[in-house]
């Protein structure tokens, strides 16, 4: 077997998907985490100056979605054909604008443009790709994302709407169908059994406290 090394922050964010994969595959892998403080030290080391990275038998990997996606295919989780393969990876991304509009009021100091800011976010970002995803849901109509058993668009989906609710709580309570989708993920008894045994820790630097 392979030498997996999944280095990240202390954090769920974009390795929570991978972790989760490793967990359901029962395959073991070192679970590096760096402290945000020991990053400017370690960042000249990465491939493209971001974590996480995937390390196999000494190769590195970079890019979250490019990990999950090779990790889901190895695992298999990475869907039955190419088709819907290529459906995953549109899961895989569909959160990338939302974050970035999550991202501006973050860092925004003034109390006015943060209030504007955190509202574009909610109502021009999260809750469009909220009804998107309930559609999505209702076309596919297995309760799986693509296909009719548990892939990483799933895993990816539901570690993405429970870390947004940390970010911007009460947008997810809106979404009856995702509700319902992410109870199902987390009753899945390895999703369960991981998020029961894993170390805690916020999902995002721009987690609530």
């Amino acid at each position: 077997m392979p030498h997996y090394k999944l280095t990240y922050f202390n954090l769920y964010g974009r390795a929570e998907t991978s972790r989760i994969l490793f967990h359901l595959a029962g395959v073991p892998y070192d679970d590096v985490r760096i402290e945000m403080e020991e990053w400017a030290g370690k960042k000249s080391d990465t491939r493209w100056g971001f974590l996480p990275e995937l390390e196999v038998d000494g190769k590195k990997l970079a890019q979250s979605n490019a990990i999950h996606l090779y990790l889901a295919k190895i695992f298999g989780f990475g869907g039955k054909d190419e088709w819907e393969t290529a459906r995953i990876l549109e899961f895989l991304l569909a959160f990338e604008e939302a974050l970035i509009k999550l991202y501006a009021p973050y860092i925004e100091q003034d109390p006015v443009k943060k209030d504007e800011l955190t509202k574009s976010a909610i109502d021009g970002g999260l809750k469009p790709l909220y009804n998107r995803l309930e559609k999505s849901l209702e076309e596919n109509g297995s309760g799986y994302f693509v296909g009719n058993q548990l892939t990483v668009a799933d895993i990816s989906t539901f570690v993405m709407l429970t870390g947004i609710e940390e970010i911007q709580s009460g947008v997810l309570s809106e979404f009856a169908k995702l509700v319902a989708f992410v109870k199902r993920i987390e009753d899945e008894p390895k999703v369960k059994e991981w998020i029961e045994k894993r170390p805690k820790c916020p999902f995002s630097i721009m987690s609530k406290k």
